[in-house]
């Protein structure tokens, strides 16, 4: 047995409709199964996350990417995510210049901007940003976090209040 599952997102406080990173022509009513994980609506794939499954219908039932590399030939060259293609792109074709981002603080670049986020929230929010535990939750909203990388780019934008110093280098970085 399938139910229907209450999503949240950025354009309702609670919907049953549609996940809004979808593409206008395509869009997905997610549904979980008896284990309660979400079913992939093309094939027998089940994902305990939401997101996780948002990721395998891109990749595996749509052609809609946003990043392509030139410089491949076949199904290699295609990305859903920014990430993945820098990653790509650092591994396979070296020599061809990426565009980097800049530390607002410090002389340390990073071929993305969650990267920078997360260094900045490292090396120069310690005194703003718990240090993080495996028991450590969100100060500012109590969420669990499994992974330091992903605690801190969360904290970033959720610990309140923020100093000032951070407020201005924080800006530097949208």
């Amino acid at each position: 047995m399938s139910v229907l599952v209450p999503l949240r997102n950025s354009f309702h406080s609670l919907s049953f409709k549609y996940f809004p990173r979808m593409s206008s022509n395509t869009s997905i009513k997610y549904v979980k199964n008896e284990a309660g994980h979400f079913q992939c609506p093309h094939c027998e794939k089940t994902c305990e996350k939401q997101n996780t499954m948002y990721y395998h219908i891109k990749k595996n039932h749509t052609n809609d990417y946003k990043f392509v590399c030139n410089h491949c030939e076949g199904d290699a060259r295609n990305f859903i995510q920014k990430s993945a293609y820098l990653q790509h792109m650092a591994i396979a074709h070296p020599d061809v210049e990426i565009e980097e981002f800049n530390c607002p603080s410090c002389d340390h670049t990073a071929k993305t901007k969650a990267n920078i986020v997360v260094h900045f929230a490292r090396t120069h929010c310690k005194e703003w940003i718990p240090a993080f535990t495996k028991e450590c939750k969100c100060t500012g909203c109590q969420k669990d976090f499994k992974s330091s990388t992903a605690y801190l780019y969360h904290a970033v934008s959720c610990i309140k209040p923020v100093p000032q110093d951070c407020v201005n280098a924080l800006a530097q970085l949208k």
